[in-house]
């Protein structure tokens, strides 16, 4: 079992990190989600108790990470985003979900591009024999986002959704510093 209660961040962007969810976080993931319904699977409003009733389950997956993305802004960190992934055994590898960007409160040294690329290094040095992959829907305009951060179009599934998948050597150069959220 992986320790799920860390943060991640990166030299070279003092004013990023990424930190565990925590039950604190589940509000503004459901705002944010019901904001963006269009973009996922799951394409309608998300009730509270619903919400409640994820973070539970999600709390009992050990192969389960969902970060918020965090901007240090005027001396405090500022939530500004979240992503996540989980490894899907049945599928063998590891699936990134739940991408969103939610507020951009100021001037940063980084994109949201940074961001899922330093989640997607701590993935792969997690599980280093698993492909990375994505479900991303064919309407949904971030496919070329997804392309532009090295991931391909690997299969589509009835027109409704395309598998991607990353090339995990474009993650080489990038150092993950980890420390415990506690």
């Amino acid at each position: 079992m992986s320790d799920k209660n860390v943060i991640l961040s990166a030299a070279e962007h003092a004013d990023l990190r990424l930190r565990a969810i925590g039950r604190e976080d589940i509000e503004n993931l459901r705002v944010w989600k019901n904001k963006n319904k269009g973009s996922f699977f799951l394409n309608r409003d998300i009730l509270p108790e619903e919400q409640e009733k994820w973070f539970e389950a999600f709390s009992e997956r050990d192969e389960d990470f969902m970060f918020v993305v965090e901007q240090s802004v005027n001396d405090s960190w500022e939530t500004i985003g979240c992503m996540g992934f989980r490894r899907l055994a049945d599928e063998g590898c590891i699936d990134a979900y739940n991408i969103m960007r939610g507020s951009n409160p100021a001037p940063a040294s980084f994109a949201m591009s940074d961001a899922f690329r330093l989640m997607l290094a701590y993935a792969a040095s997690l599980y280093p024999d698993l492909p990375i992959q994505c479900k991303v829907l064919c309407k949904n305009p971030a496919v070329e986002w997804y392309q532009k951060n090295n991931f391909s179009i690997v299969g589509e599934r009835s027109g409704e959704y395309y598998l991607m998948e990353l090339a995990k050597d474009s993650l080489q150069n990038i150092s993950v510093n980890i420390s415990d959220k506690k």
